[in-house]
C-alpha cells in the first residue's frame, strides 16, 4: 500500500538503441541527453491495491481477490492516470502544461499527499532510470541472445516465455503479470522494468531528437509513449 520511491541522480547518458543491437528497432537512434535535475521514480510497479487506496476502482484484467493487490495495474488509461478519466485531454496539456485533472490518478495522489509536482517520468527520464548507468539491451548488463525466447531477459522480467503464456484471467502470479519486484532488480534498485506491463511515460511519441537538455518530447502527436514491454510479448 505504500509508494515506494528512489532518488535518481541527474546524469548525461545516450539514449537509443546502437544500430545492430539485436531487437533494435528503426526509431531507436541514439542522442545524449543531459538531465540537469535529481528526480524520483517508483521502485515497484503501480499495485492494484496501490490504485484502488487512490481511485477506488479495479481496473485490471488479473482481478483474483486472492493475488492481486501486489500486481501491477494494467487496462489504465494515460488519461486515467493524468487527464481527464472520461477519456478527453486537459489543455493545454503535457508538454505545453505539467498540470493533471483533479479526478485522474495523479491528481488525486497530489491531492492526498500535498506533493504537487508528482507526475509520470519523461521517456528520456524512464530510459535513464532503467538502463542505471548500463549501455546493454538490458538493464542487467547483458544483452539478448534471442528476440524471442532468451534467458537473459527470463531474470529481469515478466514475459512470454517465462510465464506470461500460461495466464488465465483467474490465474495466479506464476502466470500473466508477475508480483511486482519478483525478477533482478537494476543497478538502482527499480524492478519490473523490462516486462510484466507497459509503462506510461509523459511524451507524446515523436522523433528522438539530436544533443538535448531535460527534453519534454515532442510538441504534440496521437499517441503517448509506453515503455519496458509486458507479459505479453518476447524479449525484443
Amino acid at each position: 500500500t505504500k509508494l515506494v520511491m528512489r532518488k535518481i541522480p541527474a546524469g548525461t547518458y545516450t539514449m537509443g538503441s546502437p544500430s545492430g543491437e539485436l531487437g533494435r528497432d528503426s526509431d531507436e537512434t541514439q542522442h545524449q541527453v543531459t538531465l540537469t535535475k535529481d528526480f524520483y521514480i517508483g521502485v515497484f510497479e503501480v499495485t492494484q491495491k496501490q490504485w484502488e487506496r487512490v481511485m477506488g476502482t479495479w481496473p485490471s484484467y488479473f482481478n483474483n481477490a486472492t493475488y492481486r493487490d501486489s500486481r501491477p495495474v494494467e487496462q489504465v488509461t494515460y488519461f486515467e492516470i493524468r487527464e481527464n478519466p472520461a477519456n478527453s485531454a486537459i489543455s493545454p496539456n503535457w508538454p505545453a502544461s505539467a498540470q493533471v485533472h483533479a479526478d485522474s490518478f495523479m491528481g488525486k495522489l497530489r491531492a492526498k499527499t500535498g506533493l504537487t509536482t508528482l507526475d509520470m517520468p519523461t521517456e528520456s527520464q524512464w530510459e535513464y532510470a532503467c538502463r542505471a548507468g548500463t549501455t546493454t539491451a538490458l538493464n542487467s548488463g547483458k544483452n539478448l541472445t534471442a528476440t524471442d525466447n532468451c534467458p537473459n531477459m527470463s531474470e529481469v522480467g515478466r514475459y512470454w516465455y517465462n510465464g506470461g503464456s500460461g495466464y488465465s484471467q483467474g490465474c495466479a502470479p506464476s502466470a500473466g503479470t508477475a508480483t511486482v519486484g519478483s525478477y533482478l532488480p537494476n543497478q538502482w534498485g527499480l524492478y519490473d522494468m523490462h516486462g510484466n506491463i507497459w509503462e506510461w511515460c509523459l511524451d507524446w511519441y515523436g522523433t528522438y531528437p539530436g544533443t538535448v537538455t531535460n527534453p519534454g518530447g515532442a510538441a504534440s502527436g496521437s499517441y503517448r509513449v509506453g515503455r519496458g514491454g509486458s507479459w505479453g510479448d518476447d524479449a525484443g
